[in-house]
């Protein structure tokens, strides 16, 4: 990696830590049926075992984490990392709450753990990996972690089902052409093809995909709002001025009337082995 590309992955690391920090009270929190879904998902399809040891990689407010925690038993061992200490924070008082004394969690950056080689058997991660500046140089990182043989999973999003996309159209509508925003993801991810050629230049082998579809129900568009500010979908609301907030909550409100009050989401998980 050139200095240049080292520099650009910083400031994205360091734009995301603020952005996750922000969000770390609010995340996972409104009572839709959403982040933890998606990833109970791929804990049920991996299927860690009692004693194995896996590292969740983005752990946010414990989705994952504390399913994980479930299945390997306490004489396994989850360690999770996040780049947003308030999500640290809270996830560690969760876990501490639940009683899971063999889970750990740090501050730590998805794109470059600093860990120790061949330390898991598993590693997890949910939507994650399009964050990432360069996801196959994270995915090879990953691979670094496994014992021989470990495995891999992950979630990412499939492209947008079409409310998805009018709801985020009418938020583009207020923002300028070029804005960055970080709801729009790399072109690498669109398709299953490409994803798993990501996962197989970075080393893994026997990978694949399988597809999910989940429902999210939202009582009205106040709780639709109030969720949508507990996701990446609050840089989109935090670069458009006030004034324009009641238009797109109009419109959004009539996108949802016109689907019955639930979108469906459509999840990607990605497997692979060390």
């Amino acid at each position: 990696m050139s200095a240049s590309e080292d520099d650009q992955s910083r400031e994205v690391a360091a734009m995301f830590a603020a952005m996750f920090d922000q969000l770390a009270k609010t995340y996972d929190q409104s009572g839709v049926p959403f982040f933890t879904t998606i990833a109970e998902g791929l804990v049920g399809r991996l299927q860690p075992a009692t004693g194995e040891r896996v590292l969740d990689v983005g752990f946010g407010r414990g989705a994952a984490t504390f399913p994980l925690a479930e299945a390997v038993g306490p004489t396994g061992r989850v360690d999770g990392i996040d780049i947003a200490p308030t999500m640290v924070e809270l996830a560690t008082a969760s876990a501490r709450d639940r009683g899971l004394d063999h889970v750990s969690l740090a501050v730590g950056d998805a794109a470059d753990p600093a860990l120790p080689p061949a330390s898991y058997d598993v590693v997890a991660s949910s939507l994650v990996l399009f964050f990432l500046p360069d996801p196959q140089a994270a995915l090879t990182r990953w691979r670094a972690l496994l014992v021989p043989g470990g495995r891999l999973g992950f979630a990412t999003f499939q492209p947008w089902p079409a409310t998805w996309q009018a709801i985020e159209d009418v938020f583009r509508e207020h923002l300028a052409p070029d804005a960055a925003t970080t709801t729009r993801m790399p072109e690498v991810f669109a398709a299953d093809e490409s994803v798993e050629e990501l996962v197989v230049a970075a080393g893994f082998g026997e990978v694949r995909t399988e597809a999910a579809t989940y429902p999210v129900p939202f009582d009205d568009v106040e709780q639709w709002r109030v969720w949508s500010l507990g996701t990446a979908m609050r840089g989109l609301w935090m670069s458009i001025p006030a004034e324009s907030h009641p238009q797109i909550m109009t419109r959004v409100e009539r996108l949802l009337d016109d689907a019955g009050g639930t979108l469906d989401v459509a999840i990607r998980y990605t497997f692979g082995r060390a």
